[in-house]
């Protein structure tokens, strides 16, 4: 199959709303490309605004690639030590591998008001070479046994 290195920088967020009723914030994001998720490590400092400044590289199929446009969803959370990690909000995008720059969009929450703002995050993204990426079959066979 033939795709392409596709290579996306979380900047940063900024005004979070803060999931926290005690504790600080520790936000850390979860990006999924084609069907694959990568995660940043937790922001420990700046609390409802982290920065991370993280570059993960996906490989994305070349026919997506042609048709100019691709999904793509980055979930923010808040780390916890003593209980599951808290959601903080989302983006879900279309991605256009073509368009250079950095982008800005509002952060929505999936359990609200899809109007309302959780605060903005920051990212950008950049085509790569073309790979080669070999997708094996491997189908086991099985032998009759009453033969």
């Amino acid at each position: 199959m033939e795709a392409r290195y596709f290579y996306f920088t979380v900047h940063s967020a900024s005004d979070l709303k803060d999931v926290r009723l005690l504790g600080e914030m520790k936000v850390y994001a979860k990006v999924t490309i084609a069907g694959k998720s990568k995660y940043t490590s937790a922001d420990l400092v700046n609390k409802t605004n982290p920065v991370w400044n993280t570059t993960f590289c996906f490989i994305v199929p070349e026919v997506d690639i042609i048709r100019g446009e691709f999904p793509a969803k980055i979930e923010l959370f808040c780390q916890r030590s003593r209980s599951h990690d808290k959601y903080v909000g989302e983006l879900d995008l279309i991605l256009r591998p073509f368009y250079i720059g950095e982008c800005t969009f509002p952060v929505h929450r999936n359990d609200s008001n899809q109007s309302k703002r959780f605060g903005t995050l920051k990212f950008s993204h950049e085509l790569g070479d073309e790979v080669l990426v070999v997708v094996s079959n491997s189908s086991s066979s099985t032998e009759d046994s009453n033969a």
